[in-house]
């Protein structure tokens, strides 16, 4: 199957080292820059903008075609290892839209209204599975069983239950007809925040105890035929939109020191949230009746390494200077992030969006004492500022700010080395999913919700931790 496409493809090199390609280290399509220096003598490497051995070629097919379909569309044409063989989708719209996206690269790959015929083909190592919200489930269990490679698209599924199934019947197959089941939680792969996970993995800031996230954003986009308005569809918002943001806390928990937590992955035990509908889509009518999804919540998160984080969502304030903001605190200093607007692609790259602070020894001892506050050389100035941006090449080419082609290029590398774990597992998934669960059930019920209540989080500690370790 020819490959030609009016596309220019990113230069294909290799990358050495096991901890660089999972995302141990920097990649070589995130550039940092010295905000403290001139522009003139800004560092800006040379980007090598796949980290896929040369030569293999991942065949993919993207079932769902809507907004994010098309997003792993552009960026599947951009990558030099990547061939898109099919796409597929009901909506007509949808697909006559990504079969324009495809421009010449048309003629090499088949369009199909349903993914059945996608299935059946042996031709394929990757599906992208980028359909709404509660189709998941169906294709998930048609999907499995053929062997391929799955990238599906967050959340895995709406609830729990459904979660458990597409585990289960996952683990079910033969080992050498078990293909990756990869959950897209493209926020892991955003610059700035991999930027984060670099500092909590060399212990900058010592064992984490408080983590907080805040998205201050635009109300949902419209989606075909409006499925996103309503709980039944999506999960409940902190389920189909928090989901990101609870993978992040669980993830960026698990980076630091263990010093505060028995071995293995420290696990979340309980959630307490409030929230409710105030603004957004309370005038729209639909055949299923008036939206019923959240728009604004304040999630806290117990760790049982006695870490605590929380999640400030709002989706009626997109007139932030940033979308997206993360802070860390650990015991010897604070990490923070800064993320823009989805789909803000002119970023001024000499502005610092990640602040590293370094607490001094005098305070991390445990025996300062002092009737006034700590002064400057104390705390602003033991703030080091950085701007961290990926490629422009790969921001342009979706809303994510390069993650998703990033995202992309972690699993075409372990499709071409025959990775046997998926960087984002289905425990990490369903961890998110009970997270957010849990949230909704504290809102309805006005209480603290444990953990246990929903999901089996020792079974999801004994995966994670078997993750972990490779």
């Amino acid at each position: 199957r020819s490959t030609s496409t009016s596309v220019t493809r990113l230069t294909s090199s290799p990358l050495d080292g096991r901890e660089t390609r999972l995302l141990g280290g920097m990649p070589p399509f995130i550039h940092e820059y010295d905000a403290s220096a001139s522009l003139a003598s800004t560092r800006e490497e040379l980007p090598l903008l796949s980290s896929a051995p040369n030569g293999s070629l991942v065949r993919f097919a993207v079932i769902g075609t809507g907004c994010i379909g098309r997003e792993h569309l552009n960026n599947l044409m951009l990558h030099p290892n990547a061939v898109i063989v099919a796409i597929a989708d009901p909506n007509a719209d949808s697909r006559d839209r990504a079969a324009q996206l495809l421009g010449s690269a048309r003629k090499d790959v088949d369009v199909y209204e349903s993914h059945l015929p996608v299935l059946a083909r042996t031709d394929i190592d990757v599906l992208i599975l980028a359909t709404p919200n509660h189709t998941h489930i169906e294709v998930l269990r048609q999907a499995i069983p053929t062997g391929k490679h799955v990238l599906c698209e967050k959340p895995l599924c709406t609830s729990v239950e459904h979660c458990i199934e597409v585990l289960n019947l996952h683990e079910a197959q033969p080992p050498d007809r078990r293909g990756l089941l990869w959950v897209g939680m493209e926020y892991r792969y955003m610059a700035p925040l991999m930027r984060i996970a670099h500092e909590l993995r060399s212990d900058t800031v010592g064992p984490l105890r408080m983590l907080s996230i805040r998205e201050h954003r635009f109300p949902f986009l419209q989606k075909v035929g409006d499925w996103n308005r309503f709980n039944a569809n999506t999960g409940g918002t902190l389920v189909e939109k928090a989901c990101h943001f609870f993978d992040l806390i669980c993830y960026l928990n698990n980076l630091p020191s263990r010093a505060l937590s028995k071995p293995g992955r420290p696990m979340p035990i309980a959630v307490f949230a409030t929230g409710g509908q105030a603004l957004n889509h309370t005038t729209e009518r639909y055949e299923q009746g008036t939206p019923d999804v959240l728009d604004h919540a304040y999630v806290l998160l117990e760790f049982e390494n006695g870490a605590r984080a929380s999640l400030e969502m709002s989706m009626f304030a997109e007139a932030s200077a940033f979308q997206f903001e993360v802070s860390a605190v650990g015991e010897r200093g604070k990490l923070e992030a800064f993320m823009p607007g989805h789909g803000d692609k002119d970023e001024d790259k000499s502005l610092p969006n990640v602040r590293i602070g370094r607490r001094s020894e005098e305070l991390t001892s445990g025996e300062w004492k002092s009737t006034r506050p700590p002064g400057p050389e104390q705390t602003k100035a033991r703030v080091q500022h950085v701007a961290v941006h990926a490629d422009a090449r790969i921001v342009a080419a979706g809303d994510h700010h390069g993650s998703t082609y990033i995202e992309l290029d972690c699993v075409v590398r372990a499709v071409a080395e025959r990775a046997k774990m998926a960087h984002v597992s289905v425990a990490d998934s369903i961890l998110a999913v009970a997270i957010g669960m849990a949230a909704h059930r504290s809102i309805e019920e006005l209480r603290r919700v444990p953990l246990a209540e929903l999901v089996d989080v020792e079974r999801l500690r004994q995966m994670l931790d078997a993750h972990d370790g490779r």
